[in-house]
């Protein structure tokens, strides 16, 4: 990693910085590092800001002020200086997980927290209040305290099948399948006609390989709610990891018959074209879905995709950076396939700056190295016979399979 850190700040010498400029820039962001160490937060922001005045595109200034800003408590200072680094360096990963961190800092306003937690207070005996602070929680992404709400309220109110269906579906947003079907399974006990119900019963046990019993919940839903357009979707995904996929295109044109705006059906369907090798077909639904969701990534790297896999490579590359650049800096992926390409150019530096990054976000997400640190001098030979693949193709992971 420090290597890759040293190759992007050579970079940006070289191409951004006047060596005066740079070098004053440099001088004191190395002196607001010791003054970070000595505890002396003031002199440091200090330090940072006159860096950022020597040269306004320094983004480890703006990260390492935005540091001091965290450990000052000043939330909203540090967002800003985090958000100014990404802007800079789109994949800066260090950047990236401090605003993240920042963000979770700052949390909700404190009113919309404490409207719901005085509900509480004022009625304990009340489950209801117990469900609106979970699903708040839960809107936050912070699954485990929405559940534990969700299991006051039920001991509250222990056979009430809307607290149950919650707490389901935060099983299902962890991964816990297992306890995800058991709670829908008693939801659909005590209320038959719960189609929501019927249909994430299904999914967990989709997500388990239970492929007979989804069949039977999802026929279940369709009694229910002959209109429930994701229940389609998934026969489709059924259809696709079987490879029939004139059967899984016929499912995803009912969803769509049902509901023309469900943009999961035509992701799928896009999929099955590419499959099929209708690429134009494949081009066309994946730009639909940008049409009405500019900020669907994996609909932006299937296009970069399929202009790979037919030779359309200055396209590719187009729609790499788009995603790499405006969608989602940490689309590790988009920087594999843009480093193949790099390769096949001959652009090995770019390359290898870019097989870097996909190692580096790889081990961030998952805490372990992809596989091996590539030389520079490796790159020419490597990737050429790999073909990318589209994202959502091996696993179904491009879906969202719940619904509330």
């Amino acid at each position: 990693m420090k290597m890759y850190k040293t190759l992007l700040f050579l970079f940006v010498v070289a191409i951004l910085c006047l060596p005066i400029a740079c070098g004053k820039a440099k001088k004191h962001i190395e002196v607001a590092h010791d003054l970070v160490k000595a505890e002396k937060m003031d002199e440091a922001v200090a330090e940072y800001t006159k860096a950022i005045e020597s040269e306004a595109n320094r983004a480890d200034a703006y990260y390492g002020r935005g540091e001091v800003y965290l450990l000052q408590g000043k939330l909203e200072d540090a967002a800003l200086d985090f958000r100014k680094a990404i802007d800079i360096k789109p994949n800066y990963i260090d950047a990236h997980k401090k605003l993240a961190e920042t963000f979770d800092k700052i949390g909700a306003p404190d009113d919309e927290f404490q409207k719901r937690f005085k509900a509480i207070e004022k009625d304990p005996a009340n489950p209801l209040p117990y469900v609106d602070l979970g699903v708040f929680f839960h809107k936050l992404e912070k699954d485990i305290d929405a559940i534990e709400l969700y299991k006051d309220a039920l001991a509250l109110d222990p056979k009430n099948p809307y607290i149950m269906f919650n707490l389901g579906v935060g099983y299902l947003d962890m991964g816990l399948y297992d306890d995800a079907e058991s709670t829908f399974q008693k939801v659909v006990e005590i209320d038959p006609a719960y189609d929501n119900a019927h249909y994430n019963l299904a999914v967990s046990m989709h997500k388990q390989g239970k492929i007979d019993d989804a069949i039977k919940e999802l026929n279940k839903t369709l009694e229910v709610n002959p209109k429930y357009s994701n229940a389609y979707v998934v026969f489709g995904l059924i259809k696709l990891k079987e490879k029939k996929f004139d059967e899984a295109i016929a499912e995803y044109d009912k969803a769509l018959e049902l509901n023309p705006d469900n943009i999961e059906a035509r992701y799928q369907r896009a999929i099955v074209f590419a499959l099929q090798k209708r690429y134009d077909d494949a081009l066309a639904e994946n730009m639909a879905i940008l049409e009405k969701n500019p900020k669907h990534a994996n609909a932006a790297y299937n296009i970069g995709v399929i202009y790979h896999r037919t030779d359309r490579l200055d396209r590719a590359m187009e729609w790499y950076d788009k995603v790499a650049k405006k969608i989602d800096p940490l689309y590790e992926d988009a920087y594999y396939n843009r480093g193949q390409l790099y390769t096949m150019k001959g652009d090995h530096s770019k390359a290898y700056s870019d097989f870097i990054t996909y190692s580096y976000i790889t081990k961030w997400r998952t805490g372990k190295d992809p596989a091996v640190v590539y030389k520079e001098d490796e790159i020419k030979e490597m990737f050429l016979s790999s073909v990318p693949a589209l994202k959502g193709q091996a696993k179904d992971q491009g879906l969202e399979l719940k619904s509330n």
